[in-house]
């Protein structure tokens, strides 16, 4: 009768028992975000060596452990020194919580009766240690056993079990303290790694003390449990202590900065290519500081993949009077010249040029806008080509204007380049000569068209990344074209062609300068790689008169170099549908034509030159050097069109200031006037200020005395068009 009281008694406290849990889980569901706690951004290189770790959005180092990465020997001295019961009880060891208590009555030195899945219930929390807490931790243990079976909770302990500091987690302890894997920890070492989450911060291997004897204690319990043998032993008991914690690494932190989320990742960076490239631009940049410049940053692009090999958005990230820690190869800079390849690309499909077919490079007054050479002279004719590798100003604003609604304003945003966020007309013209901004980011990904047969690929930076096409920005002819144009451009180390250099890579190459030498660009195309970088002062401070030519160009050629030995370069094939005709290369062609010469043509694109480039400073140039005669422009098929155009006034320019000479005591200067006309009746009329209107001839140069100040001067044919000036003149 008694037997049976007790067993009635024993269901029913396992009835009351379970029913206060049911009611307990109900009430407190087990927060499963506190078990899998967010990891840390793990970030490896395209050979598995690990170049960056991020702490987890809490603050904390962790590394996901998987249960088949913890060694059999870690396992049980785990097991051993903290619950060698773990799988008999059900999250809470009876045997041991009554031992516990009757020790810590008599004794002053305290023992704990935590199993392994009381510990994971406690790590999920992070409260002191009370009684309270302490019935909490015992529940949500029985939660934690009640959901999950044993190995689960265990890997758990793994993953979240404290290592000191903001060390959370075996795999990560082993990384911190070791630099090692799981799997090639030594026994000394998994001894050490056991004992550490009884007192974390004081058990430490960088700052512990007596942690020799804890380690032994482990070794012991290891032995007694033939877990090792006594070799092992005695070899375990005599490794020294590493007293260290390993530093994280630190490469490449700008490229690193684009992986956001949590977790493990295989990068497509090659770390050769990355310490080459970032050592070039460090020793590039120092050579220049006495010019006023200090940043430089680059991006090398695996054409073929388009994964991203290399990414320094700053040479010195820690030199704060720098400021190094900005990334300019996000930064948006004005691009200058380098963007005039894929205006010429246009124009070749658009069949407005060919290689060496003749363009004018002479005065242009477009819409108001009034572009200059760098050099701030005119060549006059000179062909595609020549203009482009001399990044001749002139005719790259006149072939972007001619290519009306397929520009370089419609190509970039079909490239997606999302600094172009205005309309055509907010740019206007001078975005042929880098009127705006744009990131090397994107103006290296745009340059890797020329590589890829005119196509936009979309870029990676991981190493499974698989490319595809997101655009096509002109055709594959135009991209080899272009990229035969630009290698044969003048090099900075030599005032050559690259072919007159005995194992010099082939490159096509561009270079580019902003307004007062602020921003200096350099971009590289082979078939295997884009290499774009960028030289000057994040603070936007100008340098001192530099070029990229001398400056950035010089870097891009060493890094080619560098990744000639690292894959053997090659050269575009040409496409089929390019061909060798001989062609009349001249600018205008009146009756026979002066220069036949053999030259790349795309097939099935018609040659065409629009009337509108025969502007009228091309023909006042033309009839300057008698080219054209008053009988040729009759004949010539823009004949009515240049009937519409008003006279050119040559001599001088509108809001030009004309300094007097101190010597002339009077107070006049003789200003010489010339004025075009393209009438068939040649005379002009000529209205200076106020005075009497007087008649001249088209190109007759005629000298008129001013004096100070300023001057309204116009020139009127007898189709009543007139043109007009404003000058000033001044002494100083």
């Amino acid at each position: 009768m008694f037997i049976k009281k007790i067993i009635i008694m024993f269901l029913s406290f396992l009835i009351c028992t379970f029913t206060f849990f049911i009611t307990y889980n109900v009430l407190f569901p087990l927060d499963n975000k506190r078990i899998f706690k967010a990891q840390s951004t793990l970030i490896y290189d395209n050979n598995q060596k690990l170049i960056s770790i991020k702490l987890s959005p809490d603050g904390y180092y962790r590394f996901k452990t998987k249960k088949n990465e913890i060694p059999l020997l870690l396992k049980k001295s785990v097991l051993n020194f903290e619950d060698r019961y773990f799988y008999q009880h059900f999250g809470v060891n009876p045997v041991a919580l009554i031992k516990a208590f009757f020790h810590n009555l008599k004794s002053q030195r305290k023992i704990g009766a935590s199993t392994i899945t009381m510990q994971v219930a406690r790590m999920m929390q992070h409260k002191k240690r009370t009684f309270r807490n302490k019935l909490i931790e015992m529940m949500t243990a029985f939660q934690i056993e009640w959901y999950y079976t044993k190995d689960e909770i265990l890997s758990m302990y793994f993953n979240l079990a404290p290592y000191g500091g903001n060390i959370e987690g075996i795999k990560t302890a082993s990384w911190f303290y070791y630099k090692k894997s799981l799997s090639n920890l030594s026994i000394a070492q998994i001894a050490t790694l056991t004992t550490i989450p009884k007192n974390p911060n004081a058990n430490r291997p960088d700052k512990a003390k007596n942690l020799y004897l804890k380690r032994l204690r482990v070794l012991r319990i290891l032995l007694k449990e033939k877990l090792i043998n006594i070799d092992q032993f005695n070899r375990a008991f005599k490794e020294p202590f590493l007293k260290k914690r390993f530093s994280i690494p630190f490469t490449a932190p700008h490229f690193t900065s684009y992986f956001k989320k949590e977790g493990v990742f295989e990068s497509s960076l090659n770390q050769d290519i990355q310490k080459n490239l970032l050592q070039t631009l460090q020793i590039n940049s120092k050579k220049l500081h006495h010019f006023d410049l200090h940043n430089a940053s680059g991006i090398i692009i695996n054409n073929k993949s388009m994964k991203i090999v290399a990414y320094v958005g700053s040479d010195k990230f820690f030199d704060k009077t720098s400021f190094g820690q900005n990334n300019g190869v996000t930064m948006i800079r004005s691009p200058g010249s380098s963007l005039k390849p894929f205006i010429y690309a246009k124009a070749l499909d658009n069949g407005l040029i060919t290689p060496k077919k003749e363009l004018f490079d002479l005065p242009l007054h477009i819409k108001g806008y009034n572009p200059q050479n760098y050099f701030k002279n005119f060549t006059g004719e000179v062909s595609a080509e020549i203009a482009l590798q001399n990044s001749l100003n002139i005719p790259a604003v006149e072939l972007n204007d001619q290519l009306q609604n397929d520009s370089l304003y419609e190509l970039l945003l079909k490239a997606n380049v999302k600094s172009i966020n205005q309309n055509k007309l907010y740019y206007g013209d001078s975005i042929a000569l880098g009127g705006f901004g744009i990131s090397l980011f994107d103006l290296a990904h745009i340059y890797t068209s020329f590589a890829n047969e005119g196509n936009l690929k979309t870029i990676g930076f991981t190493k499974d990344h698989n490319s595809t096409i997101e655009t096509r920005l002109f055709s594959k002819e135009a991209a080899f074209i272009v990229n035969d144009m630009l290698s044969d451009a003048i090099r900075p180390e030599f005032s050559s062609y690259w072919e007159s250099s005995v194992d010099m890579i082939r490159v096509a190459f561009k270079t580019g300068t902003s307004a007062n030498s602020k921003d200096l660009y350099s971009i590289g195309v082979t078939p295997e790689y884009t290499v774009a970088i960028w030289m000057g002062n994040f603070s936007g401070k100008p340098t001192k008169n530099l070029t990229g030519l001398d400056t950035s160009s010089k870097a891009l050629f060493e890094v080619f170099s560098f990744l000639s030995h690292y894959k053997k370069p090659s050269w575009f094939k040409k496409p089929h549908n390019v061909l060798k005709r001989e062609i009349c290369t001249d600018a205008i062609k009146f009756g026979k034509c002066k220069t036949l010469e053999e030259d790349y043509v795309i097939k099935n694109v018609t040659l065409k030159r629009p009337c509108k480039l025969l502007r009228a400073e091309v023909l006042a140039y033309l009839s300057e050097k008698k080219v054209l005669i008053q009988e040729d422009m009759i004949k010539h098929k823009c004949h009515n069109i240049w009937l519409s155009y008003p006279p050119l006034i040559s001599s001088i320019y509108n809001k030009q200031v004309i300094i007097r000479n101190l010597q002339n005591k009077l107070n006049l200067t003789q200003i010489m006037l010339k004025c075009y006309s393209f009438k068939e009746n040649q005379t002009i009329t000529w209205l200076i200020d106020n005075d009497i209107p007087f008649k001249g001839k088209s190109q007759e140069e005629i000298f008129y005395k001013l004096d100070n100040g300023k001057h309204r001067i116009a020139c009127l044919d007898e189709a009543s068009l007139m043109s007009e000036v404003s000058i000033t003149i001044k002494e100083e």
